[in-house]
């Protein structure tokens, strides 16, 4: 952000703001190409894999998925581990009835998530979709399932750039922007291009997955700004040392704020160990009554969106990659704190 400000007005001696610039200009495709090679090395991307910026946030994608990888009549398997799952389920299975979930979290208040082996794989899908970090109740695939009966889809909004990713077990993987790598209203769509079927229906031209790759992520006007800032991400991760830093950083972060909520007698974590997400760490208290003091003194002290999502309730620290190790400890100082003083 601090590099951002100083090209603000002027980029690179340009005398003009990204901006100000048109999309087709040469400045503009360079921070667009150079931004799509460098996330090419963070993921250690095979040639055979596209890499796509699409506007329309995630969301879209729930639509864009399914127009091109099914044709009338055919279905895929989607495991419903929450919110954005379901929605992505329902949007489906608008368009395409035969549509199936293979899993329903809501009995366990979507807290688990399944293990999901070829035997759980309906004959005839096309592709399983999973959302790999859930945002609202706090939870991961710590380890991603490798499926030879049909490929692996995979919403990962919450968590792309957090850690390595097994990219070639995926043949599709999709990231709003707006947790790790820019501001919201750009969307990236990573998909082995050996396994994008040919469709006879017509495909919006702003979902046509083959269309937006030909022409560069520059069919028409990208959300520019948000591609130059995820661009600035991406070389600073790269001076970070990539990934596998980033990720050795993350793990120690919410190891140490588990561990601080395991320890405690008054709050504790909601989801168990083994599904435990690393980007959202959902907790409550037991003395509710305590809440709403606990979140009006988190406020006093700069604690920002403590407050757990409205169907869940309780507390969420969400502490993706720009959250410094030093937030987490203050936040666990705090938590001590509130526990010696109200416990």
């Amino acid at each position: 952000m601090e590099e951002a400000n100083s090209e603000f007005l002027n980029y690179k001696g340009t005398g003009m703001s990204v901006m100000e610039m048109s999309h087709r200009e040469k400045h503009f495709l360079n921070i667009l190409n150079e931004s799509l090679a460098d996330l090419r090395d963070l993921l250690e991307l095979p040639s055979r894999y596209a890499v796509v910026y699409f506007p329309g946030g995630a969301t879209l994608q729930f639509s864009a998925i399914p127009y091109n990888y099914l044709a009338t009549g055919e279905s895929a398997d989607f495991a419903v581990t929450g919110v954005w799952a379901k929605k992505a389920f329902e949007e489906a299975k608008k368009f395409y009835p035969n549509v199936k979930s293979i899993f329903n979290g809501a009995d366990s208040k979507y807290t688990e998530l399944p293990t999901i082996t070829d035997d759980l794989v309906n004959e005839g899908a096309k592709y399983v979709y999973i959302t790999s970090n859930n945002t609202i109740y706090g939870t991961r695939y710590k380890t991603f399932p490798k499926l030879k009966k049909a490929p692996l889809f995979a919403d990962m909004t919450s968590e792309l750039l957090s850690r390595k990713l097994p990219i070639e077990d995926f043949s599709v993987i999709f990231a709003g922007a707006q947790k790790n790598i820019g501001p919201s209203g750009l969307t990236l769509v990573i998909y082995d291009k050996e396994k994008l079927p040919e469709q006879t229906h017509p495909i919006p031209n702003l979902m046509n997955y083959s269309l937006m790759e030909k022409n560069g992520s520059n069919y028409n006007t990208p959300p520019t700004y948000s591609i130059y800032i995820a661009s600035l991400v991406f070389k600073y991760l790269k001076r970070k040392g990539g990934l596998a830093a980033m990720e050795a950083v993350n793990e120690r972060k919410a190891k140490k704020l588990y561990d601080a909520l395991d320890a405690s007698s008054l709050f504790y974590a909601t989801v168990p160990e083994n599904f435990r997400s690393a980007m959202n760490v959902v907790f409550r208290s037991h003395n509710d009554s305590l809440d709403s003091k606990f979140l009006a003194l988190a406020e006093e002290q700069g604690f920002a969106g403590l407050k757990g999502y409205r169907d869940v309730g309780g507390f969420r620290a969400s502490i993706y990659n720009a959250m410094p190790e030093e937030g987490v400890d203050s936040l666990i100082s705090f938590i001590k704190e509130f526990e010696r003083t109200h416990g």
